[in-house]
């Protein structure tokens, strides 16, 4: 009967011990983490946090599989890297894990797990953010996030240790080779849309894609893949006004994601203010023909 008794004791401490640690409390956001700055305000800080895994198996050539990363919301700021090679979490696990805010040659990622807990399994991963090839290889804002380049050109596919560089008419971005790279290599002059997570890796940002399905041969309908300059916005994402970031004048059109033109106007004064209040959520492509020049950008609707 004693013996009963302890058994009875032990397994409720086990399961006690059990629910205390289901019950991690969840401290700071992935965005809290970033801070909206280039490095954390919580540097070597102890933090717990939780989202979507959305990418994982990131592998180095010297190092092998070196971590994953996590999403919490679309957006800019809600992606970050996690430094682990002792768990294997899958794409869609939604995780809670406490770990160390670090600064890793100019990296904010998690790193010396203490606590990793799948909360749930196959969860849609949140949607990408469609932004232009130029914003993202100079934005800090996108570090650790899943994103989306839109009609890009394939304008160097070798560019040495497995990098290629694209072009959608805003500047030059590298893809890296950390999870994926086509079989047959990418193609010289092709359009590609393209997936994959935002990481900086010798003082450049690149897009890490993922797998063969993140990645689109040919212009996708509805978005224009010639060259145009590109055109800032702010605040984007943005729930109703949007300022256009030119003093240029011009007719502006908005299209959504299957190229129905949802918006058109003719803008009157310089750096223009636009109500996107009437729009559903989702991302849209802004298009501003001047005189003499084409402004485009990726405007993202909350």
């Amino acid at each position: 009967m004693k013996h009963i008794y302890m058994t009875g004791v032990a397994l409720f401490a086990l399961l006690l011990s059990f629910n205390e640690a289901s019950s991690q409390g969840v401290t700071h956001s992935i965005a809290e983490i970033q801070g909206e700055l280039f490095s954390s305000p919580l540097v070597g800080q102890s933090v717990t946090t939780t989202g979507i895994v959305s990418a994982n198996n990131v592998t180095s050539s010297t190092s092998g599989v070196i971590g994953y990363f996590v999403q919490d919301g679309s957006g800019p700021w809600n992606g970050v890297f996690v430094f682990d090679n002792t768990q294997a979490p899958n794409v869609g696990d939604e995780v809670i894990i406490e770990a160390e805010v670090q600064e890793y040659y100019d990296v904010t990622e998690l790193g010396n797990v203490s606590y990793f807990e799948v909360v749930s399994s196959g969860n849609d991963v949140p949607a990408p953010s469609i932004v232009t090839t130029g914003e993202l290889a100079s934005s800090e804002a996108y570090e650790g996030c899943f994103v989306q380049i839109i009609n890009a050109t394939c304008i160097n596919p070798d560019a040495d240790y497995g990098e290629a560089f694209f072009d959608d008419g805003s500047g030059e971005l590298k893809t890296n080779d950390y999870m994926y790279l086509p079989a047959a290599g990418w193609i010289q002059g092709e359009t590609y849309s393209i997936a994959g997570c935002i990481h900086y890796t010798f003082e450049e940002y690149k897009l890490e894609v993922r797998s063969e399905a993140d990645v689109i041969i040919g212009e996708v309908n509805g978005i224009q893949s010639h060259a145009a300059a590109f055109l800032k916005t702010y605040p984007n994402p943005t729930s109703d006004l949007i300022r256009l970031g030119t003093d240029q004048t011009g007719l502006l059109t908005v299209v959504d994601m299957a190229g129905r033109l949802v918006l058109q106007q003719t803008t009157q004064e310089a750096f223009a203010t636009i109500d996107l209040s009437a729009l559903r959520t989702g991302f849209y492509t802004l298009t501003l023909e001047t005189g003499s020049t084409r402004y485009k950008s990726t405007v993202q609707k909350l």
